[in-house]
């Protein structure tokens, strides 16, 4: 089971995305793909910054937003991320705050976090990550 980074879900609406995302994709079945509702964020945020933001914000919702199951924001995972941006602090491999509450959703909810940026996350003890563009 799966939980798709921010930077994932955007190839999925690219005009060409990377054909291995695209490959893994297609062999899921839809119930083993989650997202965290901080991905929710990061996505309207960036469609919000665009002159096109109203179309693509309603494009992602139809096309998009429910293609995967969204997994909540709760107090285990703000626990955990806070534990996790405090021990990066301390050994001075910080990460965004983003980033430490979906590291969080995932390891809360024993997912392999499926992303393009494996360097930053591998960082974090005990989280799962892989990659499915093509050639990394």
């Amino acid at each position: 089971m799966y939980l798709l980074d921010t930077n994932v879900l955007s190839e999925l609406i690219r005009k060409s995305p990377d054909s291995g995302v695209m490959a893994a994709v297609r062999q899921l079945d839809q119930s083993a793909v989650f997202a965290s509702e901080v991905t929710l964020f990061e996505l309207r945020y960036g469609a919000m910054r665009r002159d096109d933001a109203e179309s693509f914000w309603a494009r992602l919702q139809r096309e998009l937003i429910p293609a995967v199951q969204w997994l909540p924001v709760d107090r285990a995972v703000q626990l955990r991320a806070a534990d996790l941006a405090a021990d990066l602090d301390r050994r001075g491999e910080r990460i965004g705050s983003e980033d430490c509450w979906i590291a969080a959703t995932a390891l809360e909810h024993r997912l392999t976090l499926v992303t393009r940026n494996l360097r930053h996350f591998d960082r974090i003890p005990g989280l799962r990550i892989e990659s499915w563009f093509e050639g990394e």
